[in-house]
């Protein structure tokens, strides 16, 4: 049996290899595991040790001889509990360790609709109600049907998070946006710049070319400057 999905709920490869041999085999001794296993017996002790210590593997002594079990498979649900459990306890250690970094500068980048998808989720993801969330939407008319699929979608994630979300568009661009209700837009035939999106202290430029990128930029003094313009540039549109 491939031991993968073992491994990504937290065992090694080393230790996957001994429960599954143990879940074969029933109660034995260590050298059969050796065998099933194909691990050598150094390998194996110290598995079969870990697996004992995390509760996913009994043993008891016939003499001086020691008879592994391998637990239910249902144990495996405990101990993945406990593998959250513990990790809820550091969380808050981890965010105090995030705070000190969150004055920094700093620039991603962000490739493919999935890598842009979660570039967007992370813009709003501590984010406040009615808080503002400003874009400029410009034209690329062979792809415009999908880049508006695409950005309804983000529509419900910015409607559940009860943001403010304005927007200037194209006026040809008009017609795409009349449905978007969670969007207050306004319209112009100025040249606008590329597909941007700000909110608190991230700028994010977004090319939907062959090859989807986004551009994430974390600055308070950047984001200040693109809020500026947008304001200015809403206010001035009738």
């Amino acid at each position: 049996m491939d031991t993968s999905v073992l491994e990504e709920i937290g065992l090694n490869k080393g230790e996957a290899k001994v429960y599954l041999a143990l879940l074969e085999l029933g109660e034995s001794k260590v050298g059969p595991i050796i065998d099933k296993s194909g691990l050598v017996s150094s390998v194996v002790h110290v598995n079969i040790n870990k697996l004992v210590e995390n509760g996913l593997a009994s043993y008891i002594k016939k003499g001086k001889i020691k008879f592994y079990k391998a637990v239910s498979p249902k144990q495996i649900l405990d101990f993945i509990k406990e593998k959250e459990k513990k990790l809820l306890e550091i969380i808050p250690f981890l965010e105090e360790k995030q705070k000190k970094s969150e004055g920094k500068e700093e620039a991603e980048i962000f490739e493919g609709i999935k890598g842009i998808t979660s570039m967007l989720n992370l813009i709003i993801e501590n984010s406040k109600k009615g808080e503002e969330f400003f874009l400029f939407a410009t034209d690329m008319e062979e792809k415009q049907k999908e880049i508006q699929e695409f950005w309804e979608k983000y529509d419900l994630k910015r409607k559940e998070k009860r943001l403010i979300v304005k927007g200037i568009a194209p006026k040809k661009l008009r017609h795409l946006f009349a449905k978007r209700e969670v969007l207050k837009m306004k319209y112009t035939n100025s040249p606008l710049l590329s597909s941007i999106t700000i909110f608190q202290d991230k700028v994010a430029t977004i090319s939907f070319g062959e090859k989807p990128v986004g551009y994430l930029i974390k600055s308070k003094q950047v984001s200040e400057m693109y809020k500026n313009y947008f304001r200015k540039m809403w206010k001035s549109i009738k």
